[in-house]
């Protein structure tokens, strides 16, 4: 007897749509059933009236766990913070994590502490990239590998005070990051790097003079696409001289883009939900302080140019917990947005619905190829026999907004508040367990 049986569904790979009936036994798809066999019995039976089934979301850029840093309130200990904000992300159809272990102190024993919490708190599927932010970290890669850590995070932008606002982020040189990057392609492992020129943004805070400001196009302004543009250059150029695959996190300019898409789909681009939805001229003031910053419409479309093009992207939500009470001011305030409730809302019904991407399109960005980047398919990415049964029914023809207290987080707002979402996941499975149902 089946645990779990989906009847009359569509199921979507990257590939094709298929109509058939999903099995589920032990937590992972047993069997596919054609639209004329007959079913078996099942312990739980789904009948999902013609909707569309899609892999579980796969989160590229995860910060489930961090809290605000230095001299900034606690609302949640870290084991909360795992339970609250994987909860959030199954309420949007994302069943597995790519977290961050942001730590000045040994990588791999946070690994293990992590992984611990995790596995006792967390409701979706967790797994970590690393962060490399000074040269003991260099010296970890190869012990990181081997305990399973095949991504690295790596910062050019923080210094000084943001950084410790943010829990202790730091930067590496320009040796270090030559260095991180014949290190990574030694041991077949992959940086994502956040490619903000520190010294760039320097220059255009001191010419800035609107400090008075707290809109989202003030805080643009002090970050323009110069700034992002330049680091991904400089770092697309130093992965080539080392032989290393690169992977842009979260991209956010037009400047980015073209510089990536002339590297022909070799460097791999991650973007977000708010990147992908939002502008500068959106009215939520400080509370959609974000580093790289909201663009602006051209970017926007740059974006979603470079994705109908079927050039590699992943997407990650950069889920942030930071509630109203920590970013009251643009220029003191956290920087980071909520958003993994969001990621295959928002791919369907902006990408669909919007701009006529295909269903096909919208499982290959959300999970198929973070999967296969991350080396978690054909476990996630695909709901063929034998993958984890992570799956979300969609339902459609909405025009639903979400209050951010329907999430589950602990975050207090939303930046998309007012979207009105044209399909939400109706029924959500992590690793045969039903998390969500309506």
């Amino acid at each position: 007897m089946l645990d779990v049986l989906i009847k009359n569904c569509k199921k979507v790979e990257h590939d094709g749509v298929t109509e058939c009936s999903i099995g589920v036994k032990d937590g992972v798809v047993a069997a596919l059933y054609g639209v004329k066999e007959i079913l078996p019995d099942a312990r739980t039976v789904i009948d999902a009236q013609g909707r569309y089934v899609l892999p579980g979301a796969v989160d590229s850029h995860s910060h489930i766990g961090q809290l605000p840093g230095s001299g900034q309130p606690r609302p949640q200990t870290q084991e909360e913070n795992f339970e609250s904000e994987s909860l959030s992300a199954l309420f949007g159809g994302t069943t597995t994590a790519m977290n961050y272990i942001f730590t000045q102190g040994s990588i791999c024993r946070e690994l293990d502490r992590h992984r611990a919490i995790a596995k006792e708190y967390s409701a979706l599927s967790m797994f970590f990239h690393g962060a490399l932010m000074n040269e003991a970290h260099l010296h970890e890669i190869p012990e990181a590998v081997r305990q399973g850590v095949r991504s690295f995070k790596i910062f050019l932008p923080y210094k000084g005070e943001e950084a410790l606002k943010l829990g202790g982020l730091s930067s590496l040189n320009d040796g270090q990051l030559i260095n991180a990057f014949e290190l990574l392609a030694r041991y077949s492992a992959l940086p994502i790097v956040h490619a903000e020129n520190p010294e760039l943004i320097d220059y255009y805070m001191e010419k800035f003079e609107g400090f008075d400001r707290q809109d989202m196009a003030a805080w643009e302004a002090t970050r323009p696409g110069i700034v992002e543009g330049e680091a991904v250059n400089k770092t697309i150029y130093l992965a080539k001289k080392s032989k290393c695959s690169v992977c842009i996190a979260h991209v956010s300019s037009k400047e980015a883009v073209e510089l990536i898409e002339a590297e022909k789909g070799s460097v791999l681009l991650e973007t977000t939900p708010h990147y992908l939805t939002l502008t500068a001229e959106a009215q939520i003031g400080s509370l959609g302080k974000v580093s790289p910053p909201v663009r602006h419409e051209a970017d926007r479309e740059s974006l979603w140019a470079y994705i109908e093009k079927g050039l590699p992207v992943v997407i990650g939500s950069d889920h942030n917990a930071w509630q109203k009470q920590h970013k009251q001011d643009m220029w003191q305030g956290l920087a980071g947005l909520p958003g993994n409730a969001y990621i295959l809302p928002i791919l369907i019904s902006e990408g669909v619905y919007r701009r006529g991407l295909s269903w096909e399109d919208v499982v290959r960005l959300t999970s198929y190829t973070a999967a296969c980047r991350f080396g978690l398919y054909p476990g996630k990415g695909t709901l063929q026999v034998g993958a984890d049964a992570d799956l979300a029914i969609i339902s459609t023809g909405l025009s639903r907004k979400v209050a951010p207290q329907e999430t589950g987080s602990i975050v207090d707002y939303s930046p998309y508040a007012d979207y009105s979402f044209w399909a939400w996941p109706d029924t959500v499975m992590c690793g045969g367990r039903i998390c969500r149902a309506n």
